[in-house]
């Protein structure tokens, strides 16, 4: 070593289902939607809330926090609607810091465009409307389902469309049935279908939402976008014709303005438990998102009443906001952070990648520096040259990423707890000859840096599956990913079941041995899964979290899923700390949810509340991908947030017992430019960073190691 200082939709197998059914009347709104939810919207309006028509004899500490359990089909399932109206949704109660939520229905509906407005005019054949539509039967029932033939008089398209918008009540201002598909059975001539609505519907006008019941007359179908141009579903219908319904008297909606119910499993729930949701609403769509209902979850407004249905806009929109139904959930009091007390601090795992390697019992402290590695801690620094990565990964299907490839900067590191000459590090790397995809390669040095070589993969995966290194006891393991490893641990939540592969060094990499992941050494058999190169700056990086059969268990471990902790975004900081034999603690930046707790094995988690961090939001929309987060061997949890003005980082510490968060002085000095601080880590006396400035800040990244005994306020 050597010394200095997210059209029609797509199937699972990119194909469209044969039978896409899409009733839309709304434009297509952004939306904060976590599952199909809308969290923390305030809709404005006067809202009368009637409380819950389904009380519940369920204490809140009783309810479920697992999806499975409480008759809900997964966390990604999206609010269904049947043809007949029934709705069916599932939510989990946000940490949005109130008493009581208002649920609701909500839904988006376009304003019928004026007449001094010109709507977008198809081009190409259509244009004219020199089709001939012909409906059979000419006399229809709710729910029947009617055939639609069209016969271009002159013209016919250059290109046929798979798939055509077939309208119900007019394309404006009726409903619309979206990716239908569509045959030809000749140049001029193509079939397709239309579902007629067997429920009420609702209908907007140029001034309000109503509800239209279902009841018998002669009704107008259109079809749209038969040359499938931009914004041909705005203008109005292509080819028209008329059919009749014959319908029985209407049971729903007839003349009352409010028929719409919506029920709620539980008239009390705890934060972080999942709810059922069932009632009845006026046709909106039928399947798909975002075209239909959103399920609302939002805190009460201050004047809470809400007309029949609610309808919102503003002078110059031209879509309504809709929201129907609102019932009342109290949300009772969870444990809190202050009541813990001091948290006995064991010992800690971290999920993702970090640039900062750091043990309770070693002052030595590893970092991933531009073109090096450099381990500070000890009489003198110590640089650990990366020059011979790229030639080790030679004959692997694996090669470096990197700006300066001779040189590449690690993305993360670890010290062999054993043997001082040993470092482990893991380098960005692409397993084909384009990126994406993206992999991590895991080599080892033990002669610093002087010669690299990169971990052999076990039978059954390749180098592109390395998942990171881990230290257990005094052995480092390398983790891989295999076919069996991704079906279980990115399978919902509580299913699956197969060991990880690893392969273990007892003795600094001299010899490696393939195994499979065992229970962590103390505390609970709960350990984050191999790491999974994912986008951080779209859809994240899931890593699983896993649960074991027993903390004896050393070898074949058949890992499986807890309730509702399934996997996290490591693209933010989790933490995973051992407070006794049986208890647990999740730390974790990207989620809402910022503390969660298990007191049986990780079987089952609740939520701990923690104080809102100063300059945040509760609820999905304060939680952040790049905030760091910690809690500290001294029992403390640390954040930083940017300052108000942006130029530096405030450091703020939650005491054990605290109920609010404190502003550590002077903990980092102010920057000519913005700035973040990417990595965060501890040992057993100090906290280390790592803070990154932009705008040609010298230098670009700078280090810290802090005693966490100067931390105070």
């Amino acid at each position: 070593m050597t010394h200095d200082n997210a059209p029609a939709p797509i199937t699972e197998h990119g194909r469209r289902p044969p039978r896409a059914r899409r009733w839309v009347v709304a434009t297509v709104v952004a939306l904060l939607l976590v599952g199909g939810v809308t969290y923390g919207v305030d809709h404005g309006g006067r809202h009368t809330v009637p409380p819950t028509a389904t009380p519940s004899n369920a204490s809140p500490a009783s309810l479920t926090t697992s999806w499975r359990a409480a008759g809900c089909p997964s966390v990604n399932e999206p609010l269904r609607q049947s043809l007949n109206g029934d709705i069916t949704a599932c939510f989990r109660v946000p940490a949005l810091y109130t008493s009581h939520l208002v649920v609701a229905l909500q839904a988006y509906e376009t304003k019928p465009r004026s007449a001094t407005t010109t709507p977008p005019r198809p081009s190409g054949p259509a244009a004219g409307h020199d089709v001939t539509l012909t409906l059979r039967p000419r006399v229809a029932t709710p729910g029947a389902t009617v055939s639609v033939t069209g016969t271009f008089r002159a013209s016919p398209p250059a290109t046929r469309a798979p798939y055509v918008t077939v309208c119900w009540d007019g394309c404006q201002t009726g409903l619309q049935e979206q990716a239908v598909p569509v045959t030809w059975s000749s140049a001029t001539t193509f079939h397709t279908h239309l579902d007629v609505p067997a429920t009420a519907w609702l209908e907007a006008s140029a001034h309000t939402v109503t509800t239209h019941p279902l009841r018998s007359g002669v009704y107008r179908v259109g079809v749209a976008c038969l040359a499938s141009t931009p914004g041909c579903a705005y203008g109005p219908a292509e080819a028209q014709a008329t059919i009749r319904l014959n319908a029985p008297s209407a049971r729903r909606c007839p003349h009352a303005p409010r028929c719409e119910t919506l029920h709620l499993s539980t008239a009390a729930a705890v934060v972080g438990s999942v709810v059922k949701v069932t009632g009845w609403a006026p046709l909106q769509t039928i399947i798909g998102q975002p075209f239909g209902y959103n399920l609302s979850v939002t805190r009460p407004s201050p004047t809470p009443s809400y007309p029949p249905p609610a309808v919102t806009t503003t002078p110059r929109s031209e879509s309504y906001n809709v929201m129907i139904a609102p019932r009342l959930l109290r949300v009772a009091a969870s444990p809190t952070w202050a009541s813990l007390g001091r948290v006995s601090y064991r010992s800690s795992t971290s999920a993702g990648l970090s640039a900062i390697a750091s043990t309770v019992r070693s002052p030595l402290v590893a970092w991933c520096d531009a073109s090096r590695i450099v381990i500070s801690g000890g009489p003198q620094a110590i640089t650990v040259s990366t020059a011979g990565v790229t030639r080790a990964l030679a004959g692997t299907d694996l090669t470096i990423v990197a700006s300066r490839p001779a040189n590449p900067p690690c993305v993360s590191v670890l010290l062999d707890p054993s043997h001082r000459d040993t470092v482990y590090a893991g380098f960005v790397a692409q397993p084909g000859p384009y990126a994406p995809p993206l992999a991590t390669a895991g080599l080892y040095t033990t002669n610093g840096g002087a010669t690299w070589h990169a971990v052999r993969p076990p039978a059954g995966s390749s180098f592109a599956d390395f998942g990171g290194f881990r230290a257990e006891g005094r052995d480092v393991v390398a983790l891989f990913s295999d076919a069996s490893t991704a079906a279980s641990t990115r399978s919902s939540e509580g299913t699956g079941s197969a060991p990880v592969p690893v392969e273990v060094t007892s003795n600094g990499g001299a010899t490696w041995s393939p195994a499979t992941l065992g229970c962590p050494r103390s505390g609970p058999c709960v350990t984050f899964g191999p790491y999974q190169w994912g986008n951080c700056a779209m859809n994240g990086a899931p890593q699983s979290l896993l649960r074991g059969p027993g903390p004896t268990v050393r070898l074949t471990v058949r890992w499986t899923s807890p309730s509702w902790v399934s996997s996290v975004n490591s693209c933010s900081n989790q933490e995973l700390v051992v407070t006794s034999p049986h208890d647990l603690l999740l730390v974790d930046a990207g989620s809402q949810y910022l503390l969660r707790r298990s007191t049986n094995d990780g079987r089952t988690w609740s939520y701990v509340a923690v104080p809102l961090i100063p300059g945040t939001s509760a609820g999905p929309a304060g939680a952040s991908p790049g905030r760091p987060l910690l809690l500290a061997p001294d029992g403390a949890l640390l954040t930083f947030v940017s300052s108000p003005s942006g130029q530096f980082q405030e450091l703020w510490r939650l005491n054990p017992g605290a109920t609010s968060w404190c502003l550590v002085p002077r903990a980092v000095a102010a920057t000519a430019s913005a700035s973040e601080v990417s990595a965060l880590a501890a040992n057993a006396t100090t906290l280390l960073w790592e803070q990154t400035s932009y705008g040609g800040a010298t230098p670009p990244s700078t280090r810290h190691v802090v005693a966490l005994s100067r931390l105070r306020c």
